[in-house]
C-alpha cells in the first residue's frame, strides 16, 4: 500500500509538471525558478530580487533564488561569465559600427551534484525561438546535439543592451558533424528582426570562415549547412559568400511557420576557394569559384547560383 501511494504521488507530480509552463522569464532576463509545494500539491514560480545574494555561506547557490540574480550587463571586459546558465562569453575583435559587439560563447563545466543543466540549454532554446520568431518551436535536443559535439556559438549583442542574454541580435551555432571529419556544420544562424539589414549575417559568416580556416590544420576542408528551399533571402546570401548547393533533400527539415515546404538544399563552401575573409560576401575576388560547383548546383539542385 505504501509503495502504491508513492507511485501515485510521483505520477501526479509528473502529470502536473508536464502541464506546467517552465519557460517563464523573470524581468531581469533570468529563467524563473520552479518549486513544488507538497502541502498544496501545486507548482509555484518565483524570481530572484536584484542585488540579493544568491550564494550561502559555503558559496553554493541558494535554492530559493536564481544564481546569480543580477542582470547580466554589457561590460568592457574581454571575458564575461553568466553563472545562471554557466556560459562564458569571450569578446572577439573590435565593435561593429560602434553598435554591436561579437562574443564567442563557451559552456562552463559544473561538477555540482544538484546542478540543473536545463538552464544552460534553455538560454539557447529561447534565444533561437526569439530570433526565428517561432515561439512554439522546440530546438532543445538539436541544440544539445550540436553543442556537445565540439559545438561553438557566436553572438552579436548591442552595446546598449541592458541584459546580454536577453538582447542577442544575431547568433550562430556550429558543430563537427558526427559522420564527418573534414567539415564544420552550421546548425543554426539567425538575426533578430529589428537588427536585420545591418550586415550581422555577413559578419557571422566571415567569423565562421575565419574559424574554419584555423581548423584546416585539423583536417577541416568544408563548411556545410542545410537551408529551406524557399528561404530565398538566406540562399542568395550564402551563394554570394561562396556556398553552393550540392544536393536536394525532400522533406528533410522540421516544419516551420515561415515556409510551406520542409524541403532542403545541402550547401557547401570549399575553404580552398577562399582568398580573402575580410572582403568575403562583398567582393567577388574574395573567393575563387570552381565552375564544377556551379554545374553541380544546376544539375543536382536545379538552382543557378547567385553571384556578386
Amino acid at each position: 500500500m505504501f509503495l502504491l501511494s508513492n507511485v501515485l504521488f510521483f505520477l501526479s507530480i509528473f502529470i502536473l509538471s508536464s502541464k506546467a509552463n517552465f519557460d517563464i522569464q523573470c524581468s531581469n532576463g533570468r529563467q524563473a525558478l520552479w518549486s513544488f509545494d507538497m502541502f498544496n500539491f501545486t507548482f509555484s514560480v518565483h524570481c530572484s530580487t536584484p542585488g540579493q545574494s544568491c550564494r550561502n555561506k559555503t558559496g553554493r547557490c541558494n535554492k530559493q533564488f536564481l544564481c546569480c540574480p543580477r542582470t547580466f550587463k554589457m561590460s568592457s571586459k574581454s571575458q564575461l561569465y553568466d553563472r545562471a546558465s554557466d556560459i562564458k562569453l569571450i569578446r572577439i575583435g573590435n565593435d561593429y559600427k560602434n553598435l554591436y559587439r561579437l562574443f564567442e560563447i563557451h559552456l562552463l563545466s559544473n561538477s555540482e551534484a544538484n546542478y540543473d543543466f536545463r538552464t544552460r540549454w534553455l538560454f539557447f532554446d529561447k534565444t533561437l525561438r526569439d530570433l526565428f520568431e517561432m515561439p512554439n518551436a522546440k530546438f532543445w535536443f538539436s541544440i544539445i546535439d550540436c553543442m556537445q559535439n565540439h559545438g561553438i556559438a557566436y553572438a552579436y549583442v548591442p552595446l546598449n543592451a541592458t541584459s546580454i542574454t536577453s538582447n542577442i541580435s544575431a547568433m550562430t551555432i556550429l558543430t563537427r558533424q558526427k559522420n564527418s571529419t573534414d567539415s564544420i556544420y552550421i546548425c543554426y544562424m539567425a538575426t533578430r528582426k529589428q537588427h536585420r539589414r545591418q550586415g550581422l549575417g555577413t559578419r557571422l559568416l566571415q567569423q565562421i570562415v575565419h574559424r574554419a580556416l584555423h581548423e584546416q590544420k585539423h583536417g577541416i576542408k568544408y563548411i556545410t549547412m542545410h537551408v529551406n528551399t524557399l528561404n530565398i533571402i538566406a540562399l542568395e546570401l550564402y551563394e554570394r559568400c561562396g556556398w553552393r548547393c550540392y544536393d536536394y533533400l525532400p522533406s528533410y527539415l522540421d516544419h516551420d511557420p515561415h515556409h510551406i515546404t520542409n524541403h532542403a538544399y545541402a550547401l557547401r563552401l570549399h575553404l580552398e576557394n577562399v582568398k580573402n575573409v575580410t572582403s568575403l560576401c562583398r567582393d567577388s575576388k574574395a573567393i575563387h569559384m570552381n565552375p564544377f560547383d556551379n554545374e553541380l548546383s544546376i544539375r543536382n539542385c536545379n538552382r543557378t547560383p547567385v553571384h556578386l
